[in-house]
């Protein structure tokens, strides 16, 4: 069993001990406002506190990057912008991340979008068998995971954890398996960097109505965002994960939520539908990853 299996399963271990044995009504009071800042995992790091704690940044550095000829797009709706025009629009987070990599450091690159709507973390595998390898630098950009934890969003907490324990060593299969198939160099024999996503809140850690979502709801998203925290530690040579979750807070579904925690008078609305970022949120991911793939040509030695 890997170590990132077994690490998550204590968490969640935790967690329900936490809720079994809590006399409040919120057994995570005062974990949920720190977020989870994932911007840049490097080697030596732990796992960020499941319940919400922070990740420490213990230094270290990549070797810089070739120009892409390919910018792979790899995931769901939200890469696939089944919502925002499809993956050509001008609001598409995919298209505004492949048009400043074109723009800024690989004018030949070609943008090669293969998400599918409605696709869990094991539709991946489908993506990439469609995907040719050869010759040239692959810039890959997934995000996935919020379709393998959305079906039990309005489930009872119990149901919604014995799920997240059940779906996991399954996520964790498949996400070796991507990481696996890019390091393949009879595919891909200039090597493949990838850029990872962790799951925004569309509802802000917020338990207030409509929604009422629960703050072991909330805490589950944590825990599923420290898995992927752990995958880029793993792999941090040739990977870098984007903190989608904290800059989003307070501009989900409770925006305008004063009793929120994330609440700031003001704020830019994020939200389409329930699950999905609208035009303006598009924006927002897209200048999370820009800036997160501006570090990968910078922040790097030769």
């Amino acid at each position: 069993m890997s170590r990132i299996l077994v690490s998550t399963m204590v968490a969640a271990l935790a967690a329900v001990s936490l809720v079994a044995c809590s006399d409040e009504a919120n057994p995570f009071t005062g974990t949920l406002d720190g977020g989870i800042a994932t911007a840049d995992a490097k080697p030596g790091t732990e796992t960020p506190d499941a319940a919400g704690g922070g990740s420490a940044d213990a230094g270290g550095i990549r070797k810089c990057p070739v120009a892409p000829k390919r910018v792979v797009i790899l995931g769901d709706s939200i890469t696939n912008c089944t919502v925002i025009g499809g993956p050509n629009a001008a609001d598409c987070v995919s298209k505004l991340f492949f048009d400043h990599v074109k723009t800024k450091w690989a004018p030949d690159a070609q943008y090669v979008n293969i998400a599918v709507g409605g696709a869990q973390t094991a539709g991946i595998k489908t993506q990439l068998a469609g995907l040719a390898g050869g010759p040239g630098h692959v810039l890959v950009m997934i995000y996935i995971g919020g379709n393998d934890l959305a079906p039990y969003i309005f489930q009872s907490d119990a149901a919604a954890m014995s799920a997240y324990n059940s779906i996991l060593p399954g996520i964790v299969s498949d996400w070796e398996g991507i990481f696996t198939f890019f390091a393949d160099t009879t595919k891909f024999p200039d090597g493949a960097t990838i850029v990872m996503n962790n799951q925004y809140n569309p509802f802000d850690d917020c338990t207030a109505a409509p929604y009422n979502l629960s703050a072991l709801k909330s805490n589950l998203l944590h825990m599923f965002n420290a898995v992927l925290v752990d995958f880029a530690n793993e792999h941090f040579q040739n990977t870098i994960i984007v903190d989608q979750y904290t800059s989003y807070l307070g501009h989900g579904h409770h925006y305008n939520v004063s009793s929120c925690p994330h609440y700031a008078a003001g704020s830019t609305p994020f939200m389409k539908d329930l699950i999905h970022a609208n035009a303006a949120g598009n924006h927002h991911l897209a200048d999370q990853l820009t800036a997160a793939v501006d570090t990968l040509f910078t922040d790097c030695e030769p």
